[in-house]
């Protein structure tokens, strides 16, 4: 046998060469503000083709983290490193020379552009200076085509839906030659059809190579998408690792520090209690059509169904926000007319909107002020007693557990729980005895949907009556009595909680039959 050597600094070289740095490094990040440490050493690292998640609850940092890697914020301490190198960014434009691009929650869209002007935005086909409107909408539908988006390039974004909104978004992001995509809950405002539609559009990109960062409160997202995990909580590092070594249980308790347990609703009794609600044919020409039932007191009615099924219509008809074609609605057993929403609630019915920012709340006024709202608006007082308002305002921050600094905070800067929970106090304070909730817990953290799935049991045992209109199924399946199922605008079908299926709810919704029938 030959003797051999080794060469100790040969092998040092040989593995120098053959080390590859992460895509994307950052180093014990950490950000003050007014004395506050809102991050705390965070370190996290993302291959090529690799989807990281970022969890946390409301408040936990990941908005300030991701807005350090974006360039909107500087860090007081900590570095970022692309392919091993240390980057500095002191503005988006930095992060995005080095082929970072987020993707926020709020779309960064032309509404008045259209597609294919959003999507080549500063990077138009020119020749002698003049755009080539052909060869860019050519290109822009070959582009889109690639990605499965089969839409008019011509098309004003404006006439969009979310979704589609959402998905273009995505394209232009991508289209940017973007190495790292970060995406802030980019299905909050999505549900059914539309989240798996975007989650393909994801994995396609992983599997091109790009890098992304997840953020999302949906765990049945997190666990089907991504490879590895970071939370944080209250500002610090609380977990990282592999997503196929962790689960969500163990996921949630490093994300709120305590065990998240579900308690289902306790299904109603066969012997329906006192009717407080009643819609007889409701309709309304290519929206509604002849939609029948009853609510009862203290129960939990959920309504469920793809987009475009009609239910956020049925709430706003049954709220007087919009007009119908026929119909009749009953309040304890009374014929009533509701023509408008100051009626409905005069009548004893509160509607909490799916866009609780921008239609449930002012934003610009306190909590205070937003509590006694409704109230004030629709009664015939011209005169606030400031002393009764701070004490019943009071009262509702100690009743539904809100988080708020002082009653003079701005609702604005609270977290999307508890802006919800001041939602509530408002139509609570207002006195009414129905409450429709269109996608109560969208945008909001697992532990903040605990508490509003709290709340609403709470409000029902007292004696209210709510309807829940929610895109995830398994909140439907976890917190109501009963479920009807909307399919192009009618009912088409009803399950007890007992018998309700995800499957059971999905064959309704697409128009079948469930396989209990």
């Amino acid at each position: 046998m030959e003797n051999s050597t080794i060469n100790i600094d040969d092998f040092t070289i040989s593995n120098e060469r053959a080390f590859v740095p992460p895509l994307l490094e950052m180093r014990n990040i950490s950000k003050s503000y007014s004395g506050v440490k809102v991050l705390n050493n965070i370190n996290l690292k993302i291959n090529a083709g690799e989807v990281l998640t970022l969890v946390g609850e409301n408040g936990a940092g990941k908005s300030t983290l991701i807005k350090t890697l974006a360039g909107v914020i500087q860090a007081d301490s900590g570095e970022i490193l692309i392919d091993g190198k240390p980057v500095k960014f002191n503005t988006p434009l930095d992060a995005e020379q080095h082929e970072i691009i987020t993707v926020y929650q709020e779309f960064n869209l032309f509404p008045h552009l259209s597609i294919a002007e959003n999507l080549f935005f500063n990077r138009y086909i020119k020749t002698r200076g003049m755009i080539e409107w052909g060869a860019l909408r050519k290109e822009a539908n070959k582009f889109l085509n690639e990605l499965g988006l089969y839409l008019p390039v011509e098309k004003p974004v404006s006439t969009l839906s979310i979704a589609e909104k959402q998905m273009l978004e995505i394209a232009k992001a991508f289209h940017q030659k973007a190495r790292v995509m970060i995406l802030d809950e980019p299905t909050a405002v999505l549900g059914g059809e539309d989240v798996e539609r975007l989650l393909k559009i994801v994995r396609m990109l992983r599997n091109r190579g790009v890098a992304i960062i997840f953020i999302s409160h949906r765990l049945n997202e997190i666990f089907g998408l991504a490879d590895r995990y970071v939370v944080l909580k209250d500002g610090e590092q609380t977990g990282q690792g592999l997503i196929s070594e962790t689960n969500p249980d163990d996921l949630v308790s490093k994300m709120v520090g305590r065990e998240i347990r579900s308690t289902p609703t306790e299904a109603l009794s066969r012997e329906r209690s006192e009717e407080l609600l009643r819609v007889e044919g409701l309709s309304r020409a290519g929206i509604l059509n002849n939609i029948n039932f009853t609510l009862y007191k203290g129960e939990i009615l959920g309504i469920a169904g793809l987009r475009g099924a009609g239910r956020t219509e049925l709430a706003r008809a049954i709220f007087g926000a919009d007009p119908i074609d026929s119909g009749a609605i009953f309040i304890k057993g009374q014929k009533v007319k509701i023509d408008s929403p100051k009626t409905a609630v005069k009548m004893g019915i509160g509607l909490v909107p799916e866009d609780r920012g921008g239609q449930g709340l002012f934003k610009n006024l306190s909590a205070l002020q937003n509590i006694s709202m409704v109230k004030m608006a629709c009664s015939k007082i011209n005169w606030i007693y400031s002393r009764r308002e701070r004490n019943t305002a009071e009262d509702y921050v100690r009743e539904l557990k809100i988080k708020v600094p002082y009653l003079e905070a701005l609702v604005g800067g609270l977290s999307g729980g508890n802006q919800q929970k001041i939602v509530l106090a408002k139509w609570l304070e207002a006195g009414v005895f129905v409450l429709l909730l269109d996608e109560p817990t969208r945008g909001i953290d697992v532990g903040s949907k605990a508490q509003i799935y709290e709340v609403i049991r709470n409000l029902c045992k007292s004696g209210l009556s709510i309807i829940v209109i929610s895109s995830e199924l398994p909140e439907i399946l976890e917190i109501c009595n009963r479920i009807l199922v909307m399919h192009k605008g009618q009912i088409a079908g009803e399950l007890e909680r007992e018998h309700a299926t995800e499957e059971a709810i999905m064959k309704y919704a697409v128009g079948g039959t469930s396989h209990e029938e």
